[in-house]
């Protein structure tokens, strides 16, 4: 598991890992999404993951047993971040152009 701060290299920016562990199904993906984006600085507790991805389409997407094998990440954007979701995985942030915010250390 990371702790929040560790870099993870990607194609052509640098990513503020939230967390990297393994889930088996949809319970855990939630959960440790929840848990990674609720550490995220200058976010709004009251706002609403469903108000920023479609869940549904991201666990089907990136669970183990998924028939979507094809995809291997999925992004979007939650309140002045972009996530990164990859299906090893890796849940990671980075301040989007639309207004940084510090990533939390």
């Amino acid at each position: 598991m990371s702790k929040a701060g560790e870099f993870y290299r990607g194609s052509l920016d640098s990513w503020s890992v939230l967390t990297r562990e393994n889930w088996e199904n949809e319970g855990e993906f939630l959960i440790r999404l929840a848990d990674a984006l609720g550490g995220l600085d200058g976010t709004d507790d009251d706002v609403s993951l469903y108000d920023h991805v479609e869940i549904e389409a991201l666990t089907r997407a990136l669970l183990p047993e998924s028939e979507s094998r094809a995809v291997s990440e999925v992004r979007f954007e939650y309140q002045g971040y972009e996530i990164r979701v990859t299906r090893d995985g890796l849940i990671a942030a980075s301040p989007s152009s639309g207004g940084p915010r510090p990533v939390p250390e």
